[in-house]
């Protein structure tokens, strides 16, 4: 991790400096590649303002810090700004963990190589109750489905009432 200090309107002793490096060990555990810690220490008034600019892993956190002790400003400032690469951390292992999880469910619909053209690959069960036609409507209407098949009251024969693109519907009914 590179970390520069540097000082507006106060001089950045080697014990300021010392204490900020020691404090930002701390933060090696979410560490990347490429972290850069950017920190300024600065007085205005009475109030001792620090400013950190971390650089991680592509993702740029930017906290500001004020307390009228200038070490109380860098303990506020690194504990805000690891809390937020936690975050950062758990939302792309999150992330992360969704992604496994559709490759998974991907593979499991996966052809893997096999020609399944002309295979009855899903089976769905149902209960094929007599009914009218406007209660097949109904029926269909209720759910999401695109068809509902049932038994014509009149003729005993199954039908298969479908929705349309245009909002109507079609009928199969057999010979």
């Amino acid at each position: 991790m590179n970390i520069k200090v540097a000082g507006k309107n106060i001089e950045i002793t080697e014990a300021i400096r010392q204490y900020v490096v020691e404090k930002a060990d701390r933060l090696e555990k979410f560490e990347g590649s490429n972290t850069e810690l950017n920190v300024l220490c600065k007085v205005e008034r009475e109030e001792q303002i620090v400013e950190m600019q971390l650089s991680h892993n592509g993702e740029f956190i930017k906290i500001e810090e004020k307390n009228a002790d200038l070490y109380a400003s860098i303990d506020l400032a690194l504990d805000r700004l690891e809390r937020q690469m936690r975050k950062s951390k758990e939302r792309f292992a999150d992330k992360n963990k969704n992604a496994e999880f559709k490759d998974k469910e991907s593979e499991k619909f996966a052809e893997n190589g096999t020609n399944r053209e002309g295979e009855v690959t899903v089976t769905r069960v149902y209960s094929l109750k007599p009914l009218t036609l406007e209660d097949a409507k109904l029926e269909l209407s209720k759910s999401d489905n695109v068809f509902y098949a049932y038994v014509d009251f009149d003729t005993r024969k199954v039908n298969v009432l479908f929705k349309r693109t245009d909002g109507s519907f079609g009928i199969v009914v057999p010979e």
